[in-house]
Order: structure tokens, then sequence, then C-alpha cells
């Protein structure tokens, strides 16, 4: 029995001694990672098949490219103007992105507002040239008109 101890405790040690020696462990195996950049790739060369015999036939292996995810553009706020003159607004209607910023410029001789009816702009007075803006941070229809001037209306709808 104490034999058969021995055989065993020499047949593993040769046998890890012969996978040290079979083994470099000098020189680490280095796995290339795969390049990020966008530069073409390369596609490898067509295998060939070859019966014994048979002349030589080339057969093409698909291969795929990972596709890099397409960044979508933020949406950038735009300045929308509309001018008071001749006792209406210059875009009685308005559509416009939600974050977007309109601006009136009052350009009659006679004081106006621009008075929202459900939320929205509630500018001062504004005399001659001046102006008043207001930032849509939410979606829907605001309506408004002049105080001063109640057939003066116009809508802004804001869509996301």
């Amino acid at each position: 029995m104490k034999n058969i101890v021995v055989i065993v405790v020499v047949c593993v040690v040769v046998a890890i001694a012969g996978i040290y020696f079979v083994m470099d462990t000098s020189s680490p195996t280095v796995t290339p990672m795969p390049s990020l950049s966008k530069s073409p790739t390369s596609s490898p060369a067509p295998a060939t098949t070859q019966s014994p015999g048979a002349s030589p036939q080339t057969t093409n292996t698909p291969t795929s490219t990972p596709k890099q995810p397409t960044p979508t553009p933020a949406s950038v706020p735009t300045t929308h103007a509309v001018s008071i003159q001749s006792f209406a607004f210059s875009q009685p209607s308005l559509n416009i992105k939600k974050g977007d910023t309109v601006i009136w410029t009052n350009n009659d001789s006679a004081p106006h507002t621009v008075t929202g009816e459900n939320g929205g702009p509630a500018s001062p007075t504004l005399n001659k040239d001046g102006t008043y803006s207001f930032k849509f941070n939410s979606t829907g229809t605001f309506s408004y008109k002049c105080a001063f001037h109640p057939s003066m209306k116009g809508t802004v709808t804001v869509i996301e």
C-alpha cells in the first residue's frame, strides 16, 4: 500500500513538472484589444478548401463588424421673434419646440401687452420698441392677447 502512494505522488510531481516545462511562462500571451477607431477594417482572406484530386475552391466567410451607436444630436433651443405692428402680432400662430424662447417686440407707437389666457406669457406694458421674452418649458397650446386691444390674439403651440 505504501508503494502505491509513493508511485502516485511521483506521477503527480512528474506531471506538474512536465506541464511547467511545456508552458512558456517567461513571455505571457498578449491578446490585442479590438480598436474603437472608425478606420476601415480589412476582411480575412477567403478560406480555400480542396478535396483530393479536385481543383481548389474559394469560400467566402462572412464577417461582421460591430456597429458603433450613432449619437443623437441634442435639441438646441431656438429663439423666435414676433413683431407687434399695426395692432397685430406678426405671427398669430407659432409652432415651436419645448425649451424654445419667443421674443415679442412692440413696433407700434401705442402700448401693448402679451397676456396669456391659460398660463404662459405675461408681459408688462410694452411701449414703443419694448421687448418681452418667454421661454416655453412645457408642451401644449398657449393662447395670448393684448390686454389693451383684445382683438389682438395669438397662440404658441409647443411640442416635445
